[in-house]
């Protein structure tokens, strides 16, 4: 039962040979005042540093982009009252206001024709006489009839 230990044990090999190291060797480690933990505090210090300066220098860039991009934008006149009375805009404003005026008057025109043709009145009866009579659309022959005579005769 106890034939393992319940502890690791550390072992330590000792060379064959005796391991000698030269006088100058020890004299330049004794006089090095860094151990590991300076060695480390060191590296991250400098990487530390390296790192500020890159952000440093991506928030000068990102300033000049934005300082260019104020100046840009400052350079626009601003829309205000003034720049409404333009002649190039009162000419646009013109233009558009004869195409709206054009428009009106060819629905208005078509309105008259359509209501001149006479297709109205017999489409209005078999659109009146199928919503009546919404089951039986057979009943409503003789206006639909009547509609497609008015069609027919204002397309030939």
């Amino acid at each position: 039962m106890g034939a393992s230990e319940s502890k690791p044990t550390t072992r330590t090999f000792v060379p064959e040979v005796p391991v000698q190291f030269s006088q100058d060797l020890i004299e330049v480690l004794e006089v090095i005042p860094q151990s590991d933990f300076t060695r480390l505090q060191d590296n991250a210090l400098k990487l530390e540093s390296s790192v500020e300066a890159e952000l440093e220098r991506l928030k000068s860039e990102a300033h000049a982009i934005l300082s260019e991009s104020w100046s840009a934008s400052a350079s626009i006149p601003p829309a205000g009252p003034e720049s409404l009375t333009s002649p190039a805009l009162l000419s646009e404003i013109e233009t558009f206001k004869h195409h709206l005026v054009d428009r009106q008057e060819m629905l208005a025109k078509r309105a008259e024709e359509g209501k001149k043709s006479g297709y109205e009145t017999p489409r209005e009866k078999l659109i009146e006489c199928l919503t009546t009579n919404d089951r039986r659309p057979l009943v409503c022959l003789d206006e639909f009839k009547a509609f497609k005579e008015k069609l027919e005769s204002t397309i030939a």
